[in-house]
């Protein structure tokens, strides 16, 4: 397992880092073309536009992979032993129903919508731009697999009352 998430992580953060490389070119382009030669590309804001949804959700997806989301882990801090683990299991079975049903399916749907609509500018499909929800969600459903894996192999917290840290005193 840990040649797979090392696969994905290094698939993912390259695609993410040459698309943030090519906005930046992009966006260099076209300031330069604007401020300098006074003659502004007018295909640029759409390519842009399309690596921002890429980049965001594909960074979304790398960073559920990490674990480094958003999480409150208060409840699943104070909890012991099955319940605990079973607090650990719920963000991965989450990412995965959302998955399915939010970004696949909805996704799909969202594509096949807009499948007949161009870009203003560079006569691109839209459907490129919701592309990136089902393989996002793809993405995102392989790395909840693995943390899930992950969290059944690891052993449970037996940690007792005397366990959990105390506050310091004042003359400490």
């Amino acid at each position: 397992m840990p040649k797979i998430r090392r696969f994905l992580d290094i698939c993912l953060g390259t695609t993410c880092s040459f698309l943030l490389l090519s906005m930046v070119v992009i966006l260099s382009w076209q300031v330069i073309s604007r401020y300098v030669f006074n003659d502004p590309s007018t295909y640029t804001e759409e390519l842009l536009r399309l690596g921002l949804v890429w980049l965001s959700l594909l960074g979304a997806a790398y960073s559920a992979g990490r674990g480094s989301h958003m999480a409150i882990d208060l409840l699943r801090d104070l909890s012991r032993g099955r319940f605990q683990k079973l607090l650990k299991m719920l963000v991965p079975i989450s990412f995965i129903i959302f998955s399915i049903y939010v970004l696949i399916l909805g996704g799909l749907h969202s594509m096949q919508i807009a499948s007949k609509q161009l870009t203003a500018v560079l006569q691109m499909p839209m459907s490129s731009f919701y592309a990136a929800l089902p393989v996002c969600g793809v993405l995102l459903i392989l790395y909840a697999i693995l943390n899930l894996i992950d969290v059944l192999k690891e052993p449970m917290n037996t940690k007792t009352d005397s366990d959990i840290d105390q506050p310091l005193s004042m003359g400490e």
